[in-house]
């Protein structure tokens, strides 16, 4: 059996892809991207306790979705806010210096 080629995306094709949705499915692609990158906040605390073993991530993570949701919310009242090209350039920016891979993020979004 072959495997097909990779299509891994880049934030920029993502951008144009996500411009190019309808609006409902815009806050659904927000949704799923928050949901993410929760996720991949996980691993900023110690799985079974309390403890947070890396705060600064943490609330770098926190502030990821905060950003993201806020779009959602602009996205989902019609409103004007950050343009999403913005925020997409933050968002890979913040995802790499967490050493996030985002081509396996970005993936996970198609």
């Amino acid at each position: 059996m072959t495997t097909p080629p990779s299509t891994t995306s880049t934030w920029p094709s993502e951008l144009a892809r996500f411009l190019a949705l309808q609006r409902r499915d815009q806050i659904i692609w927000l949704s799923r991207l928050i949901h993410l990158i929760s996720m991949y906040a996980r691993d900023t605390y110690e799985v079974g306790t309390d403890d947070v073993v890396h705060p600064a991530n943490l609330r770098r993570f926190n502030e990821l979705i905060h950003r993201v949701a806020s779009l959602q919310r602009s996205v989902a009242e019609s409103s004007p806010g950050r343009p999403p090209e913005a925020l997409f350039a933050m968002v890979e920016e913040q995802l790499a210096s967490l050493g996030v891979d985002s081509s396996h993020l970005l993936d996970s979004l198609q």
